[in-house]
């Protein structure tokens, strides 16, 4: 995370969009269980290599789109359950849920209704380019799903006070974790 954030700030100081470290690599390695930094080099290797010749591009452009799509939808499901997995880990208090529950219903109801941001400035009468740029930036990321749940989540972390009995819900989740590890490990005693 902290190269992709110096890459994009020295992308910016060249006046070019930011590049940025796509999640689905963990899905890769969670795949083929292979996190090995020479593989990565020969992938740059063969990408370059693939962009200088085209033949050689082509064989793998003939792959056909259902091929790729089911590997792309594989790819991504397991990046959700890696997603799920870390915050499987989380100890969840009241506060936490609603923020996560608010999250992901803007993020989901974006998703299924993509255009529902496109017609939000229609009513400003004849902006100026400077204006138009920034109604079509607010635009693009507010029909963007992990961006509107982003900053929903963002905002209601800052709004949203810790509850006084915030420490008092997690004592609980953890005596109910340990009733349930003790419940589980009886059975073991007996044997």
């Amino acid at each position: 995370a902290q190269s992709d954030g110096i890459g994009g700030f020295v992308s910016a100081l060249f006046t070019v969009a930011p590049l940025s470290i796509f999640a689905q690599n963990n899905g890769v390695i969670s795949v083929t269980r292979c996190a090995n930094r020479a593989a990565g080099r020969w992938c740059c290797v063969f990408l370059i290599l693939f962009g200088a010749l085209g033949k050689l591009s082509g064989v793998f452009l003939a792959i056909p789109n259902p091929v790729l799509g089911g590997v792309t939808t594989f790819l991504f499901a397991s990046v959700v359950v890696s997603g799920l997995r870390v915050l499987s880990f989380v100890q969840y208090t009241r506060r936490d849920r609603f923020i996560l529950a608010a999250a992901m219903s803007f993020g989901i109801g974006d998703l299924l209704v993509p255009d529902i941001f496109n017609y939000l400035f229609d009513g400003v009468n004849n902006p100026n380019n400077g204006l138009q740029g920034l109604f079509e930036s607010i635009s693009i990321v507010l029909s963007t799903p992990f961006l509107i749940s982003g900053l929903v989540a963002l905002t209601l972390n800052l709004l949203l006070p810790q509850d006084g009995s915030q420490k008092d819900e997690v004592e609980e989740n953890v005596e109910v974790a340990q009733d349930l590890e003790i419940q589980m490990l009886e059975p073991e005693r007996k044997l």
